[in-house]
């Protein structure tokens, strides 16, 4: 039989704030990963492309 706590909901792990924290840290560190391994689209190179260009004839 499940336990259930006060208004017969199931209870659950009591989660800590360092516990928040971590699970925090650990998906902006897998998000900052995927960002690194991106490619840069193409119309952003176009367009860094572009800047270079104005700048050398300044």
């Amino acid at each position: 039989m499940n336990e259930k706590s006060k208004g017969g909901r199931p209870s659950r792990p009591q989660t800590t704030s360092l516990d928040v924290t971590r699970e925090i840290d650990e998906n902006l560190r897998r998000v900052y990963q995927a960002a690194l391994t991106e490619e840069v689209p193409d119309r952003f190179t176009q367009l860094l492309a572009q800047l270079r260009e104005k700048e050398g004839k300044s």
